[in-house]
């Protein structure tokens, strides 16, 4: 993997991790991967092997999952093509359920460090940009550049909730908003991997910053290090 640049990019629910992620790998070249989808890929194969909520996973379950990860979105578990159902409000669920358990935690950093390792082998991408909530602090504390994007719980729930009423509009923004609240109270004070910035990562505040000029501010960054 030495010739692979990784780039870490972290932070909480609602800032626009994926789609800042996503975009800054277009501008790079480099293979965009989330760890959020491989958390409800783990979801979806739980909940079709029978687990569900406030049960144990079964022993053994989590041995069983295949997960592959392609280029474009293209997500795999077991062999069978997944990515377009990932969205329902089960798999939703599950994910938060489940991705505290630490051995859940375990499997999808295996499947992250296995794809960006088969990455750097195949030698197609010069880079991988890889997001989620501890990438920097766990999966690849090791990556050349690291970022978190931050933004007001305030900002951040007026862009949820403007995406989810598209789905849902009888969605209101003060649910949106203690949601966004619970979930960044669950994912700071965890014992297992908790949010926050890593170790010389680049703090970006989005607040009043349009997706381009996130982009921008990390090219800057990114190719100011060169």
């Amino acid at each position: 993997m030495a010739h692979l640049q990784v780039i870490a990019l972290d932070g909480p629910g609602g800032v626009g991790k994926s789609s800042t992620a996503r975009a800054l790998a277009d501008r790079l070249g480099y293979f965009f991967l989330s760890s959020g989808s491989i958390y409800r890929a783990i979801a979806w194969s739980a909940l079709r092997r029978g687990w569900r909520r406030g049960e144990p996973l079964a022993e053994g379950l989590l041995d069983e999952v295949r997960i592959d990860v392609g280029a474009g979105d293209a997500l795999r578990v077991d062999g069978e093509p997944i990515a377009e159902r990932l969205g329902s409000d089960a798999i939703s669920e599950a994910t938060s359920l489940l991705s505290t358990l630490p051995d859940v935690r375990e499997l999808s950093n295996r499947v992250q460090r296995a794809t960006v390792a088969g990455i750097a082998e195949e030698g197609r991408y010069p880079g991988v940009v890889l997001e989620g909530r501890d990438i920097g602090t766990v999966v690849f504390p090791q990556a050349r550049h690291k970022f978190f994007i931050t933004a007001s719980v305030a900002v951040r729930a007026e862009r949820r909730f403007a995406e989810l009423t598209r789905t849902d509009p009888a969605l209101t923004l003060e649910a949106v908003t203690r949601a966004l609240q619970a979930r960044d109270e669950r994912d700071s004070k965890r014992a297992i991997a908790p949010l926050k910035p890593a170790s010389r990562a680049i703090v970006i505040d989005t607040s009043s910053l349009s997706a381009d000029e996130v982009v921008e501010a990390m090219l800057r960054e990114i190719q100011g290090e060169a």
